[in-house]
Order: structure tokens, then sequence, then C-alpha cells
């Protein structure tokens, strides 16, 4: 299910879709960033600036991508836990999307801790660890049962 799925005007596309669509253009990797993090690359949100440190800190374990980057391997890891961590923690946010958090630390946890155990490590790119197939799933499905909607539809 790798390329967008689609019903008419909505449709869904993975975080890994999303990551090979990156051109060096601002847009695709806006839509990019947004889809993993919740936020736009610009704004001034403590992930963003941890990525910065984590750039500084593993300068080899960067993807340039126009005027951004792409974290991989450990770093890209120790970005996406401490966001999920963060997450599942924060009081604000409803039960149910922090225990989805939780999830996604656990998935994210084991499939970089796989990758790195292999006889030759792979390093996976933050699209790729982000990369959630139950959402990919349910989400291709409900657009196929028609059961996400425009408001103009109802």
């Amino acid at each position: 299910m790798g390329a967008p799925h689609s019903t008419g005007r909505l449709g869904f596309i993975s975080t890994t879709s999303l990551e090979r669509e990156l051109d060096g253009s601002d847009e695709a990797f806006a839509a990019y960033y947004f889809a993993i993090y919740h936020c736009t690359p610009d704004e001034p949100a403590g992930i963003s600036t941890y990525r910065e440190q984590l750039r500084d800190t593993f300068p080899a374990n960067i993807v340039k991508v126009g005027r951004y980057f792409v974290l991989d391997g450990e770093p890209a890891f120790l970005a996406l836990s401490a966001y999920y961590h963060a997450m599942s923690n924060a009081e604000t946010l409803d039960d149910e999307f922090r225990e989805y958090m939780r999830e996604c630390l656990q998935r994210v946890t084991t499939a970089h801790r796989q990758s790195q155990s292999l006889p030759v490590p792979i390093n996976l790119l933050e699209g790729q660890l982000a990369h959630d197939p139950r959402l990919e799933f349910f989400a291709c499905l409900a657009l196929r049962n028609r059961q996400i909607i425009t408001p103009e539809s109802i």
C-alpha cells in the first residue's frame, strides 16, 4: 500500500511514501514532517530544536533535503522516541491518543533494535521508523468503505 489510496478527493499516503517523494521542495518536506511530528519544520517546537542538536551531534547520519534534513539510524530513533515519549506523557492530550503514542514508541523501539541487530545493521530513516502499518491499513480500509467523508457529502 505504498502508493496513495484515494476515493474521490480524499486519500492516504504513508510516511515512507512521503519520504520517497522528498524532492528538495519546502512543501514536500513540510508534508512529510507534519505527518511525523504534527507540526511544521519551522515551528518553534521542542522536537525541531532537538533534531537540530542531533544533526550537530551526528553529522554522518543526516540526509540533506533542500533547506532541511532527514535523520537516519540512532539519531532518527532518538528523535522519534523523544517525541513519542513526550506525547505519551502530555496530560493535555486525551487518553486514547496518549496510548497510541505509547504504542508508536514501542513499535519504533522494536523496529530500531531489529534493524541494528542484523549481521549488517541497517540505519532506518525517520519516515521508515515512523511508518505505522496499522494506521495505513485502517485508513485505507475506511477510505474504501467510504467511511471517511467530506462535510459536503453529509
